[in-house]
């Protein structure tokens, strides 16, 4: 059972959650422990930028349900394009007329049985479609709207009330979907106006609204557990937490990475995001993304930059998730990278050593020949 659970897990792309789960006669402890820095960065304070919302001289960290879903713009919804779909000929839910019985024989048992067809006659229910989609369209009379302005589209190409009764619960499932589906490109299209506009922010600040990367990471790893060995046969050094455990990590492709990382000559150091306790990038959906690697290298002329990086097994190319990752990491990156001198919408990264970010998803497929690209 628990070895199923992980599997779907890491196959849904929420890898980072395995780590946590553990079965009964696992032979490690029931709860967390903390494990040090390095002492060579004992002393270091890491920050990392933030995504804020900025509002004159307040700035905080986005918040998905006030800042994007409230202040989307439900009124006048062009429902026109999801009448055209539903099908005329479509099959109603079949109805039968169950009786029900109590039979005594040496022990009373309830019995059921079909006695015919039903003969009630459906009707398409408004109220209960608002309600069904109250969670998407959260005004009520804006839901209502939706709704109304959909019967009459129906109705406009032929349905009958009798018809939009027989099969109201794919009116209202494809009216789901559809709504869906508008809400994820409408909250795009804000979170990039916004971002244009210079409301939403991704950079560090002088004014401390930035997220400090701890002091100490966990591990549910046992003292005395195999440690993961670098590419020279000893002990990983560049990680920035240490010791790092095999059971760190919920896959080889994973460990092939961190010991990639440890081995690059630029790299300062690089750290194994974790889920719920670590860094976090909100972007226009309610889920944030927890990037999985992060790490910091040298460059030319004293400058620096920082990688945020988000890795997927190559089962999960393509899907909704993967893709709107990769969306959200590419709008941070290439915004950043506009000229200096254009303030406005810009996800800048601001730092008086030089260092600039680059955010990235990559397929675990492909990352020996993409990770070489982003050391550069």
């Amino acid at each position: 059972m628990v070895a199923a659970i992980k599997k779907g897990l890491e196959e849904d792309g929420m890898s980072d959650l395995v780590r946590e789960i553990r079965s009964s006669d696992s032979a490690a402890p029931s709860g967390a422990r903390t494990v040090p820095r390095r002492p060579k960065f004992t002393r270091t304070q890491i920050y990392l930028p933030l995504v804020l919302r900025v509002e004159g001289d307040e700035a905080r960290p986005l918040r998905y349900e006030e800042d994007i879903i409230s202040a989307i713009e439900w009124r006048e919804i062009d429902v026109s394009s999801l009448a055209a779909i539903i099908p005329q000929n479509a099959s109603a839910a079949e109805q039968q007329m169950q009786r029900i019985r109590l039979v005594d024989s040496g022990g009373e048992r309830i019995v059921s049985e079909a006695v015919g067809a039903s003969q009630e006659r459906l009707v398409f229910d408004a109220a209960y479609a608002v309600r069904m989609i109250s969670d998407i369209v959260p005004n009520a009379w804006w839901g209502q709207e939706i709704v109304g302005d959909l019967c009459a589209a129906l109705r406009a190409r032929g349905f009958s009330d009798a018809a939009l009764g027989r099969i109201s619960g794919l009116i209202v499932q494809e009216l789901r979907q559809w709504l869906e589906k508008l809400r994820t490109d409408k909250a795009e299209a804000l979170f990039r106006h916004e971002v244009a506009e210079g409301r939403i922010q991704f950079r560090l600040r002088a004014d401390g609204r930035n997220w400090q990367l701890p002091e100490t990471a966990e591990t549910f790893e046992p003292e005395g557990a195999d440690q993961l060995i670098g590419k020279s046969g000893g002990p990983l050094e560049k990680s920035l937490f240490s010791p790092i455990y095999k059971g760190d990590f919920s896959s080889k492709d994973e460990r092939d990475v961190a010991v990639y990382l440890d081995s690059q000559k630029a790299l300062t150091w690089w750290h194994r995001n974790v889920a719920r306790n670590h860094y976090s990038v909100q972007g226009w959906r309610r889920e944030k993304v927890y990037p999985d690697f992060i790490f910091a290298m040298q460059q030319a002329e004293g400058k620096s930059k920082l990688v945020v990086l988000e890795i997927k097994g190559d089962q999960l190319a393509g899907n909704k998730d993967t893709e709107y990752k990769a969306a959200l990491l590419k709008l941070m990156t290439t915004t950043f990278a506009e000229e200096p001198r254009q303030r406005i919408g810009e996800l800048e990264l601001v730092h008086a050593g030089g260092t600039t970010v680059e955010c990235d998803l990559v397929l675990f497929p492909d990352w020996k020949t993409r990770l070489p690209e982003l050391m550069k």
